[in-house]
């Protein structure tokens, strides 16, 4: 982990507390609103348990971005100038837009304002070309997922045309 950034972790770590909490003060609603009896949140949980829900979500929200978030190496055949129109396509088909092109790095984010605010601001692909492989950065599940199209897009024993 030689490119371990605190701050950036430490910025997912407290949207994710803010995230978990809004999905657990949902869930007490839903429960709230659902029972025929007045709400009490003793009713739903033990006496003294609001300690343990508290570390509950703080060791969720610190560990999440560990996982959440991921480096994937992408071997190319060719260089990444004469693969940019298919990697650029791949990222256009998945409702990415270009945000930032440099000298060794390209930055993506989604479309989809909806989408983003799901995903709390957290969806930029950093797409790093310095070297091959490329080393695509970002939420887990989307660069996984366009590391794969990526790697069937640039493939050369496809008849292309």
């Amino acid at each position: 982990m030689a490119s371990f950034n605190f701050q950036q972790y430490i910025t997912r770590a407290a949207k994710y507390l803010v995230y978990l909490v809004i999905v657990f003060i949902l869930v007490i609603g839903i429960f709230a609103l659902t029972t025929k009896q007045s709400f009490n949140f003793s009713s739903l949980f033990r006496e003294g348990t609001e300690i343990q829900i508290l570390i509950f979500l703080l060791a969720m929200s610190f560990i999440y971005p560990f996982f959440g978030f991921a480096k994937k190496r992408v071997y190319l055949n060719k260089t990444f100038v004469q693969d940019k129109e298919k990697i650029v396509d791949v990222f256009t088909r998945n409702n990415f837009v270009a945000e930032y092109e440099g000298p060794e790095c390209m930055t993506f984010r989604h479309k989809s304002v909806f989408m983003r605010l799901m995903r709390m601001f957290e969806d930029k692909i950093t797409v790093n070309f310095s070297d091959n492989p490329i080393v695509l950065d970002g939420m887990r599940k989307d660069v996984y997922r366009i590391a794969r199209m990526i790697e069937y897009a640039v493939r050369d024993d496809r008849n292309d045309g």
